[in-house]
């Protein structure tokens, strides 16, 4: 072997050791969770619905504790709209260019984006210490397991909620006491009185998709009134017919509230029940506490509106639904200390009290924060504190809608043409289920689900 030979196989060689040790120096950075810890002078968080001005409020008391990252550029994009939301973040995953923390929401059990996210190690935020600081109802939902090197299986946590949202009735307070709404048979009792007196006036704006704000949450809370209802599997045969028809109720022409009376005019003119209820053609409007924000925009009296919980039929009986997202990290970020951190910060009293202080219309996850943020406005033009909005009594639970974008959006037309509800509803589930199987377990992606 001549000189020459020699040299570059030398030089080969110790250009393949370098490579070796750079492969397992490159793996060692990364922890079991999949997740480099090299640390990124940017840092992107996506949200649903909260203002971005206020939630880069929230991020300077986060940086105040945290002054290491302090030079550190959080971008934040807030969507207003969840199916924009959806797809945005399904086209960013696919580019490369997903946020390092985004937001998922509870109304899917399985969401298409889970394979996207790194759970958060045990050591960081404990499972068991999540338990007693939480309701147990995030337990179910965001405490998952895995199977460690040694086949163990173990605990981890998905995500980490903040807050929360329940259904409320807002109402008129001249026409209205709070004691008509503890169930929903004293709430009928008061749709007839109120019809008899004010004969033009549409008691409770609920019922036709188009025209009710909000409206697939407000119907699948009539879906969870039913015993043991819990997902989009369960509406069927019996529990579909009597959920609906206690919600056709409302806006049967001949009934006490005679909601589609006016539907027709309401769909001419574009205007929804909040345009009603600000002009008192309506005396209630259901949906979550956030709600208030449009009521303002509506220019509904200040000196009348008061809210209460939705009423079940008894304390007792079925579930109240339960909305709220849980942020997540990217498990391909490149800043996962700075993600762990913020995540960990959220789960205190002092982070959770600093974020909800920008926004008072939610219900606070912690357990700790209830008895403080209860007695606290909403809206500090609007004497309604979050306690008017909690029940103790009432069961919390989330619902399963499959597909939640898709969800929300077809079930309007269902239930702006009530005539053949049923059969409907039966192939509107079955559509969602098939692309759920697609899109989620990737299973019998020839099917067509139309």
């Amino acid at each position: 072997m001549n000189k020459n030979k020699i040299i570059f196989g030398i030089i080969g060689a110790i250009l393949i050791a370098l490579f070796i040790f750079w492969v397992f120096a490159l793996r060692s950075s990364t922890n079991k969770w999949g997740i480099e810890k090299t640390k990124s002078d940017t840092f992107n968080i996506w949200v649903v619905w909260d203002d971005k001005g206020d939630f880069l409020l929230f991020l300077e008391n986060f940086k105040s504790i945290k002054p290491e990252y302090k030079k550190t550029i959080i971008n934040v994009e807030s969507f207003t709209n969840y199916e924009e939301y959806y797809y945005a973040l399904t086209s960013a995953i696919t580019k490369w260019k997903a946020p390092d923390i985004f937001v998922l929401n509870n109304g899917e059990k399985e969401p298409v984006f889970f394979e996207q996210i790194s759970g958060i190690d045990p050591n960081i935020i404990n499972p068991n210490d999540f338990r007693k600081k939480y309701k147990w109802v995030f337990w179910d939902n965001l405490i998952l397991t895995y199977t460690d090197s040694e086949w163990k299986e173990k605990e981890f946590l998905a995500g980490v909620p903040v807050w929360y949202e329940t259904l409320w009735i807002f109402y008129n307070r001249r026409y209205i006491k709070s004691a008509d709404l503890t169930s929903l048979p004293s709430l009928n009792n008061l749709i007839g009185a109120l019809r008899k007196r004010f004969p033009n006036v549409i008691p409770i704006w609920i019922w036709n998709g188009s025209t009710v704000y909000g409206v697939a949450d407000i119907v699948t809370q009539f879906f969870m009134l039913e015993s043991w209802v819990n997902k989009l599997l369960d509406v069927t045969g019996t529990k579909l017919k009597q959920s609906l028809a206690s919600y056709l109720l409302f806006g049967d022409d001949d009934g006490k509230n005679a909601y589609n009376s006016k539907f027709t005019e309401l769909k001419t003119l574009g205007q929804d029940n909040l345009d009603l209820f600000s002009k008192w053609e309506t005396f209630m409007v259901m949906w979550y506490p956030r709600l208030i924000k449009k009521i303002d925009e509506k220019g509904f009296s200040k000196s009348f509106l008061r809210a209460e919980p939705f009423p079940h039929y008894f304390s007792w009986d079925g579930k109240t639904l339960l909305n709220y997202h849980y942020f997540v990290m990217n498990k391909e970020t490149s800043n996962y200390p700075l993600g762990a951190d913020l995540l960990s910060y959220l789960t205190t009293d002092s982070g959770a009290s600093a974020y909800l202080s920008k926004f008072p219309y939610y219900l606070p996850s912690l357990l700790s924060l209830e008895s403080d943020k209860l007695e606290e406005k909403i809206d500090p033009n609007y004497n309604i504190v979050l306690k008017d909005f909690y029940n103790s009594d009432f069961e919390l639970a989330s619902f399963d809608r499959g597909i939640k974008n898709i969800y929300d959006r077809d079930i309007v037309s269902i239930l702006d043409n009530s005539s053949n509800y049923e059969n409907s509803f039966n192939a509107f589930r079955r559509t969602i289920i098939c692309k759920a199987n697609k899109l989620v377990s990737l299973e019998n992606l020839s099917n067509k689900c139309e």
